[in-house]
């Protein structure tokens, strides 16, 4: 009798190779972000990060090529936590309405958890902000963003297909969206929502209801 791969003893051991491989890279990232964070990209040595993560300089090197390829895996991670909270906000069996408020909130709460992607990090710039992303990784981070914002534009074609929105260009009022979210996130971060007598929830909230109103279909008076 053949086995069924659940059993097979080589099958068990790669797949829990698999998991320690997985675990001891997301150790290495998080040891990465907290050194990240506290001082300056260009001091950060392969060495710092293998002393917060407690760890060899050499096992590092097992997972990741080089600093730079940590500070990208790191970037990527965090991101792609950020598109799928988008996507699987989706629900093509729900209004254009509600996709959108959950989209909004997932987007909100995930820069909430991850403020430093308004201050100390970036997925465009390096740390500083004195230069770009290289091409390569630029290429990767612009294509999972891209996920994100296919899932909204999807949102809308559907409302639009269903006859709750206006027949407008989705993929125009999907950007202006995005951009709307980007900086009421940070808005918040900045801590001024408060200046303007309004929480980020209302802000949010505010801002999908007007932007609606002006995509939904109206009844003929």
């Amino acid at each position: 009798m053949e086995s069924d791969g659940k059993h097979d003893p080589e099958a068990v051991k790669e797949r829990r190779r698999s998991k320690r491989i997985v675990r001891r890279r997301a150790e290495i990232l998080d040891a990465a972000k907290t050194i990240f964070l506290a001082g300056d990209y260009a001091s950060v040595t392969i060495d710092d990060i293998a002393d917060v993560a407690g760890i060899s300089r050499a096992t590092i090197y097992l997972y990741f090529k080089s600093k730079q390829e940590v500070y990208e895996e790191l970037l990527f991670r965090d991101l792609d936590e950020m598109i799928t909270v988008l996507t699987t906000s989706f629900d093509r069996n729900d209004s254009v309405r509600n996709n959108l408020f959950r989209m909004a909130t997932g987007y909100m709460n995930f820069f909430r958890v991850h403020p430093e992607y308004f201050t100390t990090l970036s997925f465009f710039f390096m740390p500083g902000r004195k230069e770009t992303l290289p091409a390569e990784a630029a290429a990767k981070i612009s294509s999972r963003l891209n996920d994100g914002i296919l899932a909204i534009e999807e949102a809308i074609k559907l409302g639009i297909a269903r006859g709750e929105a206006r027949p407008i260009d989705a993929r125009a009022a999907t950007l202006s969206l995005w951009g709307q979210w980007m900086g009421n996130a940070y808005l918040a971060v900045a801590g001024r929502t408060s200046f303007y007598e309004r929480t980020i929830e209302q802000v949010y909230a505010d801002g999908i209801d007007i932007f609606l109103d002006g995509l939904t279909m109206r009844n003929p008076t």
